[in-house]
Formats: C-alpha cells, structure tokens, sequence
C-alpha cells in the first residue's frame, strides 16, 4: 500500500501555487474594481464563501492533473530511470497505476463537489469547470495529451492563469450580485500576467527534462526549440508577466522585478539538468510572492490609486 508521503509527494506540493494565486488574485481584481467601499462589510460572507469555493475547485484540478501527469508520463516512458529530479510516484512503483486511476478520479469529484455550490447559482460555471477539468486530465493522458503536443504553455497560460482568474471574478460577480458589471478587462489582464509567471513553473520542470522527454517522445517546447528559446521565454514570461500586472495594480508589483531579474539571470546560466533543478520552486516563490503582493495592495487600498481601469 503506498505511504501517505508518496501520496503527498505526488499532489506536487510547489505545483499548488499556481492553482491558489490565480483565486486570490481573482479576489482583490474583484475587490479593487466591483465592489464599492460602503458594500465592503455586508459583502464579506458571500465573498469569503465564494473564494473558499474557487480554491477548493482550483486545488482539485491542480491535484488532478498532478496526479494524472504521473499516471500519463509512466504510460508513456517519459519518467525513466535517466530522470533527474523528484521521483514519480508510478514510474518508480511507489502508487500503483490502478490506485493513480482512483485517485484523479477523486480529485475531480472533490474539485466538482467544491464548486457545484457556484454552479447551481451560474450553470455556465459549470461548462466551465467541466472544460477545465477536462484540460487538466488531456494534459498527459487520453489520444491526443497536450504536454506530449508541446501545447504545455499554452494550456497553463489559458488554464492556470486567465481562465482561473476571470473565472473567479465572474464566480464572484454571481454570486454577490454587487458590481452593475463584470471587471473584465483587468481579470483578463491580470490573468495574463499569473498564467505567464505559472508557466515559467513549467519552462523549469521541462527544461530539467529535455533529455528524457526527447528519449520518450514529448515535445515540450524546451525539445521542440532548445534552451536558448527557453531562457528567452522565461525572460518574456517574467517582463511581460509583472507588467501586466502592474498595470492592474499599481507599481508596487514592479518592486519585484529585481527578484524575477535575478532568478533570469540564474535560469539563463544553467546548463544541465541538476543545474534546472532549483528553478521550478523559485518560480513558484516569484508567482507566490506576486499574489501576496497583489492582494496587500488591494487591502492598504494602493491598487487604486494606480490603476488604468478605473472603478
């Protein structure tokens, strides 16, 4: 039977940043664009609830893609013996395939189970969640796997970044009724910029990777073009990515900039895989500490007064 820290180690702990910042962040756009001052408190139930929804929908089809990269990547010879970095969990008979299968099976039900609540209110929520959730598990598995496709940053961009985003603000608008419109040109900003920073999560776990995802087939764009195409994406993920955020909160997004600049710098320096190694965390570090940013901002109330959207 396999141990709960197999079952932790494959939920992919740094991995659960993606899913969690979107939310948060989707939150203060919210906040900071929809929601007038004198509704704040009268507010504040239905939108705790809300989130609480968002994020446990998110988390679940984190851990369900998690899980099923795993799965998929073990079916596909892609998680070898060769393979530097964590060990997988079926690859390495740590979970057997079978018990992978019922676990992404209950992490879908769980994500499912979290955000029927919101659906019920908004059905489209959920085509939606079903669509993400489909995404999710097709990022490895089923005839046509996205990973395998080199399609990886596009889904964690639109998936991971603007659709959690805008989801959530429109989760939020349903549910408390309160802004006479749906903020959705800094939603869409914002999310741009989260799924851009998320995907440098991936750029690192793909780049770590190239030569046994070359060996087993997967064309990540890290194999489809090099690493010299990988560190110049990572360069335009980590610019582009804080400026729009920045223009949807204010300048103290940018004080980041000197993090991200360094972790380019150090990305841009690597060369093998044990080199690649510590960058998926400290990408998850920068999206992290941008979410923490995003959300004080809004509570000191410094995004509105440095933002092009208006209320």
């Amino acid at each position: 039977m396999a141990s709960l820290r197999s079952w932790l180690d494959a939920c992919r702990p740094k991995t659960l940043v993606a899913a969690a910042v979107p939310v948060a962040v989707g939150g203060a756009v919210y906040w900071n664009y929809a929601i007038s001052f004198c509704d704040a408190d009268s507010l504040t139930c239905d939108f705790v609830f809300t989130l609480g929804c968002c994020l446990g929908f998110a988390l679940g089809a984190q851990i369900a893609s998690n899980f099923a990269n795993d799965l998929g990547d073990a079916l596909r010879g892609a998680d070898n013996v060769g393979r530097i970095g964590p060990r997988r969990a079926v690859s390495n008979g740590l979970i057997s395939a079978s018990a992978m299968r019922w676990a992404i099976a209950l992490a879908c039900a769980l994500a499912f189970l979290a955000g029927t609540p919101l659906g019920l209110r908004q059905p489209v929520l959920f085509l939606a969640g079903s669509l993400a959730l489909v995404l999710a598990l097709g990022y490895t598995l089923g005839p046509l796997p996205l990973a395998y496709l080199g399609l990886g940053d596009i889904f964690v961009v639109g998936c991971f970044g603007i659709q959690a985003t805008a989801l959530t603000v429109f989760a939020l608008h349903a549910r408390t009724a309160n802004g006479s419109h749906v903020p959705w040109s800094p939603a869409l900003l914002a999310g741009l910029g989260l799924g851009l920073l998320a995907d440098n999560i991936l750029l690192a776990n793909n780049a770590r990777d190239k030569e046994t995802d070359t060996l087993a087939g997967k064309r990540t764009t890290v194999v489809r073009f090099g690493y010299a195409f990988a560190k110049n994406l990572h360069a335009f993920n980590i610019l582009v990515g804080l400026g729009c955020l920045t223009l949807v909160f204010g300048w103290v997004v940018g004080l980041l900039l000197p993090l991200g600049l360094w972790q380019h710098w150090l990305f841009r320096k690597a060369q093998t895989p044990h080199e690649f190694m510590p960058f998926l965390a400290r990408s998850a570090l920068l999206l992290l500490l941008v979410g923490l940013v995003c959300v004080t901002a809004t509570c000191l109330g410094w995004a509105t007064s440095s933002n092009i959207f208006g209320r």
